[in-house]
C-alpha cells in the first residue's frame, strides 16, 4: 500500500540534505553508504525505507510554526542514525535482505559493514551541525543533539535486550514493551521532540510530542512484529515466518509463551528448545499462533497504543490541519503491509 501524502511531502528535501553529506568523492566508504541509503547509479538519492522518522521531525517543526530549513539537517541526521542502526541490526540478526535486496553486510562483508555503520553515525552529527549555518540558535542545536544522544543510547540498549531475549522463553509482556520502547520508540520520540524544539516549543510541549512519539513507536514496532511473522514476502522483502526462524521474541511469540497452555505449549517449548528452527517448525508455530488468535491480539494492542499516541497529541497546541496529517500517518502505520 502507498503511504499518505504527508509521508512524501518532505522526502525530496530530506534526500537532498542526506546527499549533501555524501558528496565527497575522496571517501573510500562512499559506495557502501550510497548502497545502504539507496543511491541510484546516476547520483540521485532514493531512500530505501519509508523515511518516517525524518518526516515526523519536519512535520512536528512545521506544525509548531518552525522553519523547515533549520530542521532539515537534524531530520537528515535522524535518517542517517536510523540507517546506522539498520546496518548493525542486520549483522547481529544475520538478516541477508534489506529493502528487497541483499543487506549491506552480505555484499561487503561484516567488518566493512560495521565500519560503514559507524561512519554513518559520525556523519549524522556532522550533518546536524549544519543547522548552525541555517541560523538555528546554538541552544536549540545543542538541545537537539542531546535528544538524539539519549535516543541512541536507548536504541543500543534495546538492541542488547532484543538479542539477549532470543535465547530465553521466559520473556514477559513488560519485558517486551521495555525492549521495544528503547529499540524502536526512542528514536521516533526523539524525532518529534527535536522538530518541536527547533520550532521553539517550550519544555512541556516538547514532552507531549515525546509521549506521542513513544506511544506511536510502540504501535509501529508491534505492527512490524505482525509483518515479521505474517507479512507477504513481496511487500516486506522477507519470507513468511522470518522472525520465527530467527527466534525473535516478537509480541505474538511473547504472548504465546505467556498464555498458551496444554499440548500447544509443549509444541512451542519443543520448537524453541532446538538449536535451529526449520521450515516445518515455523509452520508448527504459525499453527499455534493462529489457534490462539495471537495476530488479532497484537493488532488490537497496536491500535491501543495508537489511541494513546493521539490522546497525547491532542494535548499539544498544533492546528487542526496538522492533527489531520498526524492522524493519517498514524493510521498508515497500523495498516501498512511493509
Amino acid at each position: 500500500m502507498e503511504g499518505p501524502e504527508v509521508l512524501y511531502r518532505y522526502r525530496q528535501a530530506i534526500e537532498l540534505e542526506v546527499g549533501r553529506s555524501l558528496t565527497s568523492e575522496s571517501s573510500p566508504m562512499n559506495d557502501m553508504l550510497r548502497y545502504q541509503l539507496g543511491w541510484s547509479a546516476d547520483g540521485g538519492v532514493n531512500l530505501g525505507g519509508k523515511g518516517l522518522r525524518p518526516s515526523l521531525c519536519l512535520l512536528a517543526c512545521d506544525a509548531m510554526g518552525g522553519d523547515i530549513e533549520q530542521a532539515l539537517p537534524i531530520a537528515a541526521a535522524i535518517e542517517m542514525i536510523h540507517n546506522f542502526s539498520l546496518i548493525h541490526d542486520d549483522i547481529e540478526d544475520g538478516d541477508e535482505l534489506r529493502y528487497h535486496r541483499p543487506a549491506l553486510w552480505s555484499v561487503y562483508g561484516r567488518d566493512q559493514a560495521i565500519a560503514a555503520g559507524i561512519a554513518l553515525w559520525t556523519l549524522a552529527y556532522q550533518t546536524l551541525n549544519r543547522s548552525f549555518d541555517r541560523g538555528l540558535a546554538a541552544d536549540r542545536v545543542l538541545g537537539a543533539r542531546r535528544i538524539l544522544n539519549q535516543a541512541c543510547s536507548e536504541m543500543i540498549e534495546g538492541q542488547h535486550l532484543d538479542l539477549s531475549y532470543e535465547l530465553r522463553t521466559d520473556i514477559t509482556m513488560p519485558d517486551y514493551i521495555e525492549m521495544i520502547s528503547r529499540k524502536t520508540a526512542a528514536l521516533l520520540s526523539a524525532a518529534l521532540q527535536a522538530g518541536a524544539l527547533v520550532a521553539g516549543a517550550d519544555a512541556d510541549e516538547i514532552e507531549r510530542f515525546g509521549v506521542f512519539g513513544r506511544q506511536l513507536g510502540l504501535a509501529f514496532q508491534i505492527r512490524d512484529d505482525i509483518l515479521g511473522i505474517w507479512g507477504e514476502g513481496t511487500a516486506t522483502g522477507k519470507p513468511v515466518g522470518a522472525d520465527i526462524a530467527r527466534k525473535k521474541k516478537s509480541l505474538p511469540i511473547v504472548q504465546a509463551f505467556e498464555q498458551v497452555v496444554g499440548p500447544d505449549r509443549d509444541l512451542l517449548r519443543n520448537v524453541y528448545s532446538t538449536p535451529a528452527i526449520e521450515d516445518e517448525d515455523v509452520d508448527v508455530v504459525l499453527g499455534v499462533l493462529q489457534r490462539w488468535n495471537c495476530r488479532y491480539f497484537a493488532q488490537g494492542l497496536a491500535e491501543d497504543y495508537r489511541s494513546h499516541a493521539m490522546a497525547a497529541l491532542s494535548q499539544t497546541k498544533i492546528p487542526f490541519e496538522s492533527r489531520v496529517h498526524f492522524d493519517e500517518l498514524t493510521s498508515f502505520i497500523l495498516e501498512r503491509d511493509f
